[in-house]
């Protein structure tokens, strides 16, 4: 956990700082401005990505994954577990919805396990193939000290209950080519026309 912990002190006190990281609608330093997205300085560090999170993850087809292979393109992430009866199937149809209306842009769609005991590569492939989720998705399965870094990362809460499910945050997010944190969108069912707007304004970006 030592190893991870490191890597959020310098990668969260970058990201989610006021002016360098992400606009919510509720909780970033940010919000409440006009702009899709925060002004950043013209000069960012590398540390700043949240490809520096260099734990291994498996997905869906049991390859070894890291972030960094997103690397290129802009990458639309949610955090999920596949045994959620409501709130998970519907942040993934609206992370759907949000890929129908990219019409073809070449994006990355990222879906993130809670669930480290039950989330195996062949239960993350039986969700994507029922959620009709096409190639450019990739569902993760972690170790949990990869998880609950990636969520603090994102500003994701969740909690185990004593049944083996996860209360937790509904949020997307959305990075640029390089790993930022650029948007995040929280609520089921909300509307993301900022949201599309920003990745398309990200897909242009070199």
């Amino acid at each position: 956990m030592k190893k991870y912990f490191a890597v959020f002190v310098v990668v969260s006190s970058l990201i989610l700082s006021c002016g360098k990281g992400a606009e919510t609608e509720d909780k970033s330093c940010c919000a409440g401005k006009d702009t899709a997205i925060c002004e950043t300085d013209k000069e960012i560090t590398p540390a700043e990505s949240i490809f520096n999170l260099k734990a291994q993850f498996k997905t869906q087809d049991d390859k070894t994954f890291t972030l960094e292979m997103l690397t290129g393109k802009t990458t639309v992430v949610g955090m999920v577990f596949t045994h959620c009866a409501y709130a998970c199937p519907r942040l993934t149809a609206d992370m759907v919805s949000i890929a129908d209306s990219l019409n073809g842009e070449d994006v990355n769609f990222l879906l993130v396990s809670f669930d480290v005991e039950r989330d195996t590569p062949e239960r993350l492939k039986y969700f994507a193939t029922k959620s009709g989720l096409k190639d450019n998705w990739t569902l993760l399965h972690g170790s949990e000290d990869a998880v609950r870094t990636l969520s603090v990362l994102l500003n994701v809460q969740y909690e185990k209950d004593a049944d083996g499910n996860f209360s937790h945050s509904n949020i997307v997010s959305v990075l640029d080519k390089q790993g930022r944190l650029q948007f995040q969108k929280e609520g089921l069912g909300a509307d993301h026309a900022q949201t599309i707007n920003t990745i398309k304004k990200l897909v242009q970006q070199p």
